[in-house]
């Protein structure tokens, strides 16, 4: 449905990327939020000097949130007049650290980004090329996974990515995006709103701000972040049920979310964000419901087919082989997100989500 409403519907608020001569350029400022990356920091760096942009008209603000090893250091090294680092001498979390550099930004339009990421060289151009649009607060760019070959676990992430992909620039074309992808996006400073220092999802809750104050969030696919895939399933559980234990506490912070006369985008804020939450349970209740209903062949199929695709699940837990089969591999990934979204519900009601950030 989605995607047929995507191609029926023009959105007049999208700027397909018109080229803009320097001159007319906005001031950007790149905001890094770090902690213990001595390692990356310099070929992070370097990824953003090398962006295609006026160096007049470009800076980059680093945030060091505590950092313990040499961080801040490394980033002093370079004595550049472009290039600064907030040293925090005590751990806060990412929002806070957030919101301590925006509110001392003085350019037009903010550039964000994680550490790990690299970038295209155009893609802080294709971004601020949207906001020729007085209404567009904000613009996602794509984060392409390299290497989705690594192993059966990485390219189910990449799969579930893809068809993630695929959504936002839907949404896009329909109205706005739910979200943004948090290593590459930018927006304008005079649309962003603080928001508090526990948030787990900066990265959705900044722009459905934007939303309830009837500003436009975009998805461009031609502004690009390169990244590569988890190869653990450990560590990707413990990043996976942080953001899904964020969801749920996106709307302890902002209930108005759920109000679809403030909530502009409701549907896809529904559709997108709050549905995937509920999946699980929706899953246990219709093989419940099923296991009733067996004394007719088509019920009975639908109950075997599900018998048989979480056997395989969990045959593929022990079997590399099986693992290998691509609808395996698939409904895997699946099953392992569907976990994971039962630990993030856990994690919140627990409260156990605000000690995985601090």
């Amino acid at each position: 449905m989605l995607l047929v409403l995507a191609k029926l519907t023009v959105n007049k608020k999208s700027i397909n990327n018109q080229v803009m001569e320097d001159a007319d350029l906005p001031t950007v400022e790149i905001i890094v939020v770090v902690r213990n990356v001595e390692s990356i920091i310099k070929e992070k760096i370097e990824s953003l000097l090398a962006l295609d942009y006026p160096q007049d008209k470009v800076s980059i603000l680093f945030v060091s949130d505590n950092s313990e090893d040499n961080t801040v250091s490394v980033i002093k090294s370079l004595k550049s007049n472009t290039i600064n680092c907030i040293d925090n001498h005590f751990k806060s979390s990412k929002s806070a650290c957030l919101n301590q550099a925006i509110a001392l930004s003085k350019a037009e339009i903010l550039f964000m980004t994680d550490a790990r990421q690299k970038h295209e060289t155009s893609s802080l151009r294709h971004l601020v090329s949207h906001f020729k649009n007085p209404v567009v607060g904000a613009v996602s760019g794509e984060l392409i996974l390299m290497d989705p070959d690594t192993n059966e676990f990485s390219q189910g992430m990449d799969a579930y990515w893809r068809y993630e992909k695929m959504i936002r620039a839907a949404e896009s074309k329909i109205a706005s995006v739910p979200g943004v992808t948090g290593a590459v996006y930018a927006m304008r400073r005079s649309a962003y709103r603080p928001i508090p220092d526990e948030t787990l999802l900066d990265d959705v809750l900044i722009p459905m701000n934007m939303v309830l104050e009837k500003k436009t969030v975009l998805f461009d696919s031609n502004a690009h972040a390169y990244d590569i895939p988890s190869e653990d399933p450990k560590r990707e559980k413990i990043r996976k049920t942080r953001t899904l234990a964020g969801n749920w506490q996106l709307l302890e912070l902002r209930p108005s979310l759920l109000n679809p006369f403030k909530n502009a985008i409701f549907v896809q804020f529904i559709s997108h964000k709050i549905l995937r939450l509920i999946a699980p349970f929706l899953l246990l209740f219709l093989l419940i419901s099923n296991a009733f209903l067996v004394e007719e062949l088509f019920y009975l199929i639908t109950f075997v087919s599900q018998i048989i695709a979480y056997g395989l699940v969990i045959l593929s837990l022990y079997s590399k082989t099986i693992l290998k089969l691509p609808l395996v591999k698939i409904a895997s990934s699946f099953m392992t997100l569907m976990w994971f979204t039962l630990l993030g519900f856990w994690s919140f009601v627990t409260r156990q989500h605000l000690s995985i950030w601090k």
